[in-house]
C-alpha cells in the first residue's frame, strides 16, 4: 500500500506543533523495519517471518522508506524527537542504510536493537559516521555457542553475534548487550558480565522472558521462579554492579529496585505514553505489540494522519485515561505507580485484555506475599 511522499532534504525544518491539551508529545517513533528475521528465537515476543539469508534481503515484509518520511513529516507536528529501529532483525531491511539516513537527515536521534549478526566492520563505520545513531544494542545469550544457538535456532548465530559487536568497538561504539535469562543460560550470568566487559561493551541488560509470542510457550517450560528471580536481582545489585566496569541492568519492577539505583536515575522504564509503533506493514500500533494484539493497531500510515492517529485515536485516548491513574490491583496500591506506569502495557494487555490491567510480575509476587510492603501505598 503505498505512502505520499516529498523529497527529505539534509537539513531539518522547524515544524510547529500542534498538540491538543491534555495529549502529550510524541517522543519516539519505534520502527519495526522489518517484519522478518535471520533468527528464530524461541522466546520471540513477536514472531516475525524467518527468512534465511546473510544479507538484507527484497524476500520478506519491510517498511517502504515513502512511508517512514510520511511518518516522520506528520510525527514532527505533534513532537517526534527521535527513533529506534528494531525488528525482526532491521539490518535485513534492503534499504537498511537509507532508512538510517532518512532519520538522520530529518534531525531525530536513533537507538538500534539488533542481533548483529549481518553488522560488520563497514555497516558500523557507516553507522558511527552518522552523529544521530547514539545508542546499539545486540542481542547475546550465553557465552559460548551451544548455549546461544539453542535459543536463537540458528547455528552460528553466537559467533556472527559477537563479530558484530566487535566491529561496533572496533567502530568506536560501547554497545549495551542484551541477554534474556532463562534456565538453560542463567547459570552464565556473571561470565556474561566479564565478556561484555572483554568485549568493550558499555552495559548490559539482563531482560526476562516475556510471556507473549513463542515466549509463552518458552517462558512455561524454561522460565524462571520468582524467588529465583528475585535473588539473581539481589545478586546484582549488592555482588555484581559494585564491581563491574560496565554498568548492569536487570529488568525487574521498580518496587524491587534498590532506592540507591534510583536516586542515581537508573529508571529504565518503557515511555508508553510519548512512543508510537510503526510496524513492517504501516500499521500504527502501540509498540510492537499489534503484530501478535491486531486491536492495538490504531492506524495504517498509508491511509491515515499519523498526527490524528495519535491526538484521536479511542485506544490511545484510553490509555491516557486510564495509565497510571487507572491501573489496577497491586500496581494501584505501588509507590512507584506515576513513575512505573504498568511496567509493560503491552505485556499487561495480553496476560488480561485490558491496558490498566496489574502487572503480571508483580501481581504473582503479591500473591506469593513477596512484593515488598514498603512499596505500598497503603503502608
Amino acid at each position: 500500500m503505498p505512502c505520499e511522499t516529498e523529497e527529505t532534504t539534509a537539513q531539518p525544518e522547524q515544524v510547529k506543533l500542534d498538540l491538543p491539551e491534555g495529549v502529550p508529545p510524541l517522543s519516539s517513533l519505534y520502527i519495526y523495519a522489518s517484519g522478518s528475521c535471520n533468527l528464530a528465537c524461541r522466546h520471540c515476543w513477536i514472531v516475525p517471518e524467518y527468512l534465511s539469508t546473510e544479507v538484507g534481503s527484497e524476500d520478506g515484509k519491510h517498511v517502504p522508506l515513502e512511508c517512514v518520511t510520511k511518518a516522520i513529516r506528520e510525527g514532527k507536528t505533534v513532537g517526534l524527537g527521535s527513533a529506534k529501529l528494531t525488528g525482526g532483525e532491521p539490518t535485513l531491511h534492503p534499504q537498511f542504510r537509507e532508512l538510517v539516513t532518512l532519520l538522520a537527515e530529518a534531525g531525530l536521534g536513533i537507538t538500534i536493537e539488533t542481533n548483529g549478526t549481518l553488522v560488520d566492520d563497514d555497516l558500523a563505520a557507516f553507522l558511527k559516521a552518522t552523529p544521530q545513531v547514539s545508542f546499539i544494542s545486540v542481542s547475546l545469550d550465553g557465552v559460548d555457542a551451544e548455549t546461544h544457538d539453542a535459543l536463537r535456532g540458528v547455528h552460528g548465530s553466537h559467533e556472527r553475534a559477537i563479530n558484530g559487536i566487535q566491529s561496533l568497538v572496533k567502530a568506536g561504539f560501547h554497545p549495551q548487550i542484551i541477554c534474556t535469562l532463562h534456565k538453560g543460560n542463567v547459570a552464565q550470568l556473571d561470565d556474561m558480565v566479564a565478556l561484555a566487559e572483554e568485549l568493550g561493551c558499555g552495559s548490559i541488560k539482563f531482560n526476562l522472558v516475556q510471556e507473549m509470542g513463542r515466549g509463552q510457550e518458552f517462558a512455561g517450560q524454561h522460565g524462571l521462579s520468582m524467588t529465583e528471580i528475585l535473588a539473581l536481582n539481589q545478586h546484582v545489585e549488592r555482588e555484581l554492579a559494585p564491581q563491574s566496569k560496565v554498568r548492569i541492568f536487570f529488568d525487574i519492577p521498580f518496587a524491587f529496585r534498590p532506592l540507591s539505583r534510583l536516586l542515581k536515575g537508573d529508571m529504565g522504564r518503557c515511555g508508553v505514553l510519548g512512543i508510537l509503533g510503526l510496524l513492517s506493514g504501516g500499521e500504527l500500533s502501540l509498540c510492537g505489540v499489534g503484530t501478535t494484539i491486531p486491536e492495538l493497531i490504531y492506524g495504517h500510515i498509508a491511509q491515515d494522519n499519523l498526527r490524528d492517529v495519535w491526538c484521536e485515536s479511542p485506544g490511545l485516548v484510553l490509555l491516557r485515561e486510564q495509565i497510571p491513574a487507572q491501573l489496577e490491583g497491586i500496581c494501584a496500591e505501588c509507590l512507584h505507580r506515576d513513575l512505573c506506569l504498568g511496567s509493560c502495557i503491552a505485556n499487561n494487555y495480553h496476560a488480561a485484555g485490558q491496558l490498566n490491567a496489574a502487572y503480571m510480575f508483580c501481581d504473582r509476587a503479591e500473591a506469593a506475599g513477596l512484593f515488598p510492603a514498603s512499596r505500598k501505598r497503603s503502608t
